[in-house]
């Protein structure tokens, strides 16, 4: 019931906009941390304090993104938060709102916004804006002076403090706090008709006045989940949600409110199969694709990611770029809307917050590196699919081999081998293509190798080596690439 309730009610133009952006890979950004208004490669690019990116910045830097491949970028919360300076630093990430009403100075006015959303229209890219609509921010333990917050000035707008101790209880989550006694973040009370009214006009206003294509909601399981179909048809653009938890069970239920969320259930498989100590890629198999088909209504249109702001960086748990480049590939080739987080492609090793928080400028934007060179080959590989097959986006992947150590599987026009024994791995496996190629002795092309593989009979014999990822392409003509 549920399930045609969402159907019904949300997303006026729901499958138009889930088709154009189930062809997207999306570049996340904190905006503070990716580009000054002047390139100063020397300022510091650590710390819980603001730093100086700027939407400006963003802007002289969109030949980067587009360098990379990526056809949307995804940008932190734009509100004006809590200038307070806290136990855990500066509001830099735009996540501690203290006024819905009006913007974050800090990134620039709302001509500089206009601007950058402008700017990637022009290049035929699109612009997420990252929105929270669960709690604002207060530092320390004194109490509350409501008045400072805006619209939400009356203590009767927030649920009764009170911080969430089971996560376990669905009640306690969405109406508990989040934070502790350094920062703490008063909970919205969204079950309010008067609060769920002006979210509406909020929303509508902010799309209508800034042309943005797409929202992602900040800790979206932490409000109650009606609150979501009348909100997203009032935005009525593409929306993904953050539900932080890795039981596809739990995080499915989800896409009978909303189109899509940022998928956690993946990115938990991806990292225990591919850091240290590794799972079997059999297991990977069971519960990073088929327990995830079974728990959502459609995963062609989730958000796969490796790394994100509030988890490690993938190089802070291994340095063998073999397990990162099949990681990336599996991110990229799966099923899904692939997002790369900024300092991905230049190999940063950033731990917990603040740690994957760096400021990019230390990078110089470079674009010579293997793992950018890497993640560009794959993206624009992706890109290629997408426009050549047309039910690349929507036609889910078909596994064709699986044991303890690779896992192979295929997508309209590719054949993706992954492993996850590491950079001193060399395994050879055979696979049955007569499933999805009716030739006989079809050619591939290795894309990190430019080498041709020809199978025999159906038969294609491939060799991993050097633990590193085996990108096929189907071969109908001298021009791959």
């Amino acid at each position: 019931m549920a399930c045609c309730f969402y159907q019904k009610q949300v997303f006026i133009k729901e499958k138009e906009y889930n088709d154009l952006w189930r062809k997207q890979v999306i570049y996340q950004l904190l905006t503070d941390r990716f580009a000054r208004d002047e390139d100063d490669f020397e300022h510091p690019s650590q710390g819980r304090k603001y730093l100086g990116g700027t939407w400006r910045g963003i802007i002289k830097k969109l030949d980067y993104i587009q360098s990379l491949g990526c056809t949307a970028v995804w940008i932190s919360p734009i509100v004006k938060n809590i200038e307070s300076q806290t136990g855990y630093g500066e509001a830099y990430h735009g996540y501690w709102a203290q006024d819905f009403t009006e913007l974050n100075n800090h990134f620039g006015s709302s001509q500089d916004l206009k601007d950058l959303v402008n700017s990637l229209h022009k290049r035929g890219m699109l612009c997420m804006i990252d929105i929270v609509v669960n709690h604002m921010g207060h530092a320390g333990t004194q109490a509350i002076d409501y008045t400072q917050f805006k619209p939400f000035n009356q203590a009767n707008d927030f649920h009764p403090w009170k911080y969430i101790q089971d996560y376990n209880n669905q009640e306690e989550v969405v109406k508990g706090w989040l934070g502790d006694n350094c920062v703490n973040l008063p909970d919205i009370k969204t079950e309010k008709p008067s609060v769920r009214k002006f979210f509406k006009k909020w929303i509508s206003d902010l799309i209508n006045t800034y042309k943005f294509d797409g929202i992602r909601i900040d800790t979206a399981k932490h409000v109650e989940k009606s609150f979501y179909p009348s909100f997203i048809e009032t935005a009525n653009v593409f929306t993904t949600g953050e539900i932080f938890h890795g039981n596809p069970k739990y995080a499915g239920i989800y896409q009978n409110y909303m189109p899509s969320i940022i998928n956690f259930p993946f990115y938990y498989q991806l990292r225990e199969a591919f850091s240290s100590p590794r799972k079997p890629m059999l297991e990977y198999y069971q519960k990073g694709v088929l327990d995830i088909r079974h728990s959502f209504r459609d995963t062609t249109i989730l958000c796969n990611f490796l790394e994100n702001h509030d988890v490690p960086r993938f190089f802070s748990q291994t340095q063998d770029n073999a397990l990162a480049l099949n990681a990336l590939a599996a991110t990229i080739f799966s099923d899904g809307i692939p997002v790369i987080y900024y300092g991905q492609e230049q190999r940063f090793s950033g731990g917990n917050d603040p740690d994957n928080r760096e400021g990019l400028w230390v990078s110089k934007y470079d674009t010579s590196n293997f793992v950018f060179e890497c993640i560009s080959l794959f993206i624009r590989l992706r890109q290629r699919l997408v426009a050549k097959y047309p039910k690349f986006c929507t036609q889910l992947s078909q596994m064709v081999y699986v044991d303890n150590r690779v896992y192979a599987f295929y997508r309209p026009g590719i054949l993706l081998v992954l492993c996850n024994g590491g950079r001193k791995m060399r395994k050879t496996i055979q696979i049955d293509i007569s499933s999805f190629s009716s030739h006989t002795n079809q050619v591939f092309v290795d894309a990190l190798t430019q080498s041709r593989i020809q199978a025999t009979e159906k038969i294609l014999n491939l060799t991993v080596k050097y633990g590193l990822p085996l990108v096929c392409i189907f071969m109908f003509s001298q021009k791959v690439f």
